[in-house]
C-alpha cells in the first residue's frame, strides 16, 4: 500500500517538473517579436526641406513639439516589442504581434493599445524596408513614408 502512494506522488512530481519547463519555455522573452529597428526615426517634411542632421538637432532641441510646428512630418520611436508614433496632434503606441521576414523587407503585424468598439483590437500590417542603417521606409496600403535615423548627441556630425 506504502509503495503505490510513493509512485504517485513521484509521478505527480514529475509532471508538475515537465509542467513548470514547458511553461518556462512558452513565457520566454526569447520567443517574444522584437522589431528589426531600433531608435528614434524621423519622417522630413517636404515642404520645409532641411538635411537629416539638422532634422534630428530639431528633434533634441524641441521633441514632439517639432511635429506640432510641422518642422518634421512624423516621429517613430521603435523600442523592443512597442512602436510610438507622434504624426500631427496625434501620439500612438502600438504592440508588436508579428515580424515576418521576406525579400525587400520585413512584413510587420502589430496592434494598437487603444481598443476600437466593443473591446475589439485592430491588427495593423505593414512592410518595414531597411534601405541603409540609417534610412527605413514604411509601406501599407494607401502611403509610403522613408525615415531618418536620429542618433545619440555624440554621433552626429557637424
Amino acid at each position: 500500500m506504502r509503495t503505490s502512494t510513493i509512485g504517485i506522488r513521484k509521478r505527480l512530481a514529475d509532471y508538475t517538473q515537465l509542467l513548470s519547463v514547458v511553461g518556462l519555455f512558452l513565457t520566454s522573452p526569447a520567443l517574444a517579436d522584437i522589431y528589426p529597428v531600433r531608435g528614434v526615426w524621423v519622417a522630413q517634411n517636404h515642404d520645409f526641406p532641411i538635411g537629416p542632421n539638422e532634422v534630428c538637432f530639431t528633434v533634441r532641441l524641441s521633441g514632439i513639439e517639432a511635429v506640432a510646428r510641422k518642422l518634421i512630418s512624423e516621429l517613430v520611436i521603435f523600442n523592443e516589442n512597442k512602436r510610438y508614433g507622434v504624426k500631427q496632434n496625434l501620439q500612438t503606441v502600438s504592440t508588436l504581434v508579428s515580424t515576418k521576414p521576406v525579400e525587400g523587407g520585413y512584413w510587420v503585424t502589430e496592434t494598437p493599445d487603444i481598443r476600437r468598439r466593443f473591446w475589439f483590437k485592430q491588427k495593423v500590417t505593414y512592410l518595414l524596408t531597411i534601405i541603409d542603417p540609417t534610412t527605413i521606409e514604411i509601406r501599407n496600403n494607401s502611403r509610403r513614408a522613408r525615415f531618418v535615423k536620429c542618433g545619440t548627441r555624440g554621433k552626429l556630425p557637424i
